[in-house]
């Protein structure tokens, strides 16, 4: 399975990219791809509409192991 951090540069060339594309800082994109900050609801639907992605596909990424249903 990928990474976050792999999928969002699958789509882009760097994270500054990504964090422009969602209106972002490079700081606040570097911390939630790097794990080092939790994505509210609303940051996560925009990721989820800059990668193209559905908001539960997206929210897969930060749900705990345990609490994912397969």
């Amino acid at each position: 399975m990928m990474t976050f951090r792999g999928l969002v540069y699958s789509k882009f060339k760097t994270i500054a990219d990504f964090a422009q594309a969602i209106g972002w800082t490079r700081q606040k994109a570097t911390s939630i791809v790097n794990g080092m900050q939790e994505p509210s609801l609303d940051d996560t639907d925009k990721m989820a509409k800059a990668l193209g992605m559905s908001l539960e596909e997206t929210a897969r990424f930060f749900l705990p192991k345990k609490s994912q249903v397969c």
